[in-house]
């Protein structure tokens, strides 16, 4: 195995780890059912996605170039990313049963949430410059290419992500983690449609790419093909 998949095996390791050490904790205990799934699928998906994508994605990933625009708001996705997960766990493992959903709920929250794992999983595989910052990447040839589910919406990463947190807090059981989760969606589609007017204006082939998929998130296919590589600073 070379030394690259296992720094990536050992990154998804502490990760999983310290996440689970968060939830439980906050839980009060490990035998919840609804949060042994989701961590049990989260672990999967984020595996899957780091042995998957592109190697200089990965490493885009983790330290990003400098952003051209700085709005600040990655930071706020990622506390109110753990926010939610937290207040869920706490709310099935401490609050009683106040504010939790039923189980039927849950399985059907974590069968959606793996669903949108999957559509960011691929939507990464496939665009080679989603990075979690907004901005073009000319030192490695930025281009505008169409692939995947860029074929049908603009923003399958954000759509993705939008889907996944509120899905989140369902299936591991809490409505209560709802409330932050719905900050998180606000917030990302603040940070969408400042890096959607960022790539009309600075991306070539960008505003001719929207007039045809003119919709962010409504699956509609092309009338012809194109290529499609954009800044997604999708976080």
């Amino acid at each position: 195995m070379k030394r690259q998949p296992i720094r990536l095996l050992i990154r998804w390791g502490l990760i999983t780890t310290a996440l689970s050490a968060l939830l439980f904790l906050a839980a009060g205990t490990s035998r919840i059912g609804s949060l042994r799934a989701y961590l049990a699928i989260f672990s999967a998906w984020l595996l899957v996605t780091m042995l998957a994508v592109d190697p200089r994605l990965a490493r885009e990933r983790v330290h990003p170039g400098n952003a051209d625009i700085d709005d600040g708001l990655r930071f706020a996705t990622g506390f109110f990313f753990l926010i939610t997960l937290t207040v869920a766990a706490l709310s099935v493992g401490r609050l009683g049963p106040f504010f939790n959903a039923a189980i039927p709920l849950r399985h059907g929250a974590l069968v959606v949430y793996g669903l949108s794992g999957s559509l960011q999983t691929w939507a990464m595989i496939v665009n080679p410059f989603f990075s979690p910052v907004v901005r073009l990447e000319t030192e490695c040839g930025h281009r505008v290419i169409e692939n995947g589910p860029y074929r049908f919406m603009r923003h399958p990463g954000y759509f993705a992500m939008l889907i996944a947190l509120p899905a989140s807090a369902i299936a591991i059981g809490s409505w209560l983690a709802v409330i932050p989760a719905v900050c998180f969606v606000i917030i990302v589609l603040r940070r969408l449609r400042t890096e959607d007017n960022f790539l009309r204006k600075y991306l070539p082939g960008y505003a001719d790419y929207a007039t045809r998929v003119p919709s962010t998130f409504v699956l509609r296919p092309k009338q012809r093909a194109v290529e499609q590589c954009d800044s997604r600073s999708e976080i």
